[in-house]
């Protein structure tokens, strides 16, 4: 109990100050918030390791991009090379926490894991970008035209021109506008070019990173959650010249969560054919279950590569077969027993739970086309 108490009790702000430096934790405040990498070693051009407070109190962390990771103030200072046990001792020593020593737990199992708890905490903290780090943001950028690296990359993607995407230029980089259920701006993405590793990153810290949704989001009777917004935006440019009936939400990771407005209804899932990817389509799968959706279909990864590739290479008609029924595995809520998943209520409450104020941001676009 120690180490938990220690745990709880860690300012990790200090923590990374005291092993870090001073300077490493600036730009965190009483809530958190998005810095770069502090750890020695770990020098970025852009933020990606955001500080924040659970609903319990304790101090977390998560990095994501290259040298990705997560955790509490325990697993930060095991990712600055601690051993457990001097990591333990440290946290002690740094909270003033009697040592009464190691306990075993007698537990056989791990207690359940609530995915629909966890997704309301992922989400709690997102809300619309304003106007004025909207406009701080665009007098940075400049219009994309069809000769712009960043334009041939999503032209060899299908995704050119991008009616799909509210896109700029920042140099050479793309960035795109990330909007909710409701339409509004949640974030700004960039995409670095020519990047071998992490091309992502948000652009307003503190935002968090949300799922891409396709404009006029909520008109149709299914969802197609899907990994990465240029895939998603690849499928909604098909569903859109296909007159499909599909919704689409495009996770930024694997490990991030979709909105739960709208994942009610019948539910597609689509992820790259590897552990991460199968991660995912089970816990959107139980997610999904967990919110009220009657059915789930996990659409097999493609040969060929991502939707955006395929769409860039052979076409909307080249996709059209994967988003049809016939071709898909049915879970139905009477067979979770094939994907173990914590539904201890078969038929969950349909929900739509509203983060913060509804805004209409539709009337302004990221900026002035050319």
């Amino acid at each position: 109990m120690s180490l938990t108490t220690a745990t709880n009790a860690c300012d990790l702000r200090a923590l990374i100050a005291t092993h870090c430096g001073a300077p490493a934790a600036r730009g965190l405040g009483t809530k958190g918030g998005t810095i770069h990498d502090p750890r020695p070693g770990m020098q970025e051009a852009d933020p990606s390791f955001s500080v924040w407070r659970n609903r319990a109190g304790t101090w977390m962390w998560k990095k994501r991009g290259r040298n990705a990771g997560s955790g509490t103030a325990y697993t930060f200072l095991i990712s600055l090379g601690f051993s457990g046990p001097d990591a333990r001792a440290e946290l002690l020593r740094f909270t003033g926490t009697p040592d009464q020593g190691f306990t075993p737990s007698t537990a056989t199992e791990k207690p359940p894991v609530d995915v629909l708890a966890l997704a309301q905490e992922a989400l709690a903290d997102l809300r619309a970008v304003t106007h004025r780090d909207a406009e701080a943001l665009r007098r940075r950028l400049t219009p994309l035209h069809e000769d712009h690296p960043a334009a041939k990359d999503l032209a060899r993607r299908g995704l050119w021109p991008p009616s799909e995407l509210d896109v700029a230029a920042l140099g050479n980089d793309l960035v795109f506008a990330v909007r909710g259920p409701t339409g509004r701006v949640v974030n700004f993405k960039r995409r670095v070019h020519g990047a071998a590793r992490s091309k992502y990153s948000v652009m307003v810290p503190g935002h968090g990173t949300p799922a891409w949704c396709n404009p006029q989001y909520g008109q149709a009777s299914r969802l197609l959650v899907i990994e990465g917004e240029l895939n998603a935006a690849a499928a909604w440019r098909v569903i859109r010249e296909l007159g499909l009936d599909f919704d689409v939400q495009g996770l930024p990771g694997t490990d991030t969560t979709p909105f739960l407005d709208g994942l009610d209804r019948e539910v597609w899932v689509y992820a790259d054919p590897d552990k991460s990817g199968a991660g995912m389509r089970a816990r959107i799968q139980d997610l999904a279950f967990r919110v009220g959706a009657p059915r789930v279909r996990q659409i097999p990864a493609l040969a060929e590569g991502d939707f955006c590739d395929v769409l860039g290479r052979a076409g909307v008609l080249a996709l059209a077969d994967v988003l049809h029924a016939e071709q898909h595995q049915d879970v139905e809520l009477d067979s979770l027993a094939l994907w173990p998943a914590q539904l201890e209520v078969q038929h969950a409450a349909r929900l739509t739970p509203l983060l913060g104020v509804t805004q209409d941001y539709g009337s302004w676009p990221l900026m002035a086309r050319s």
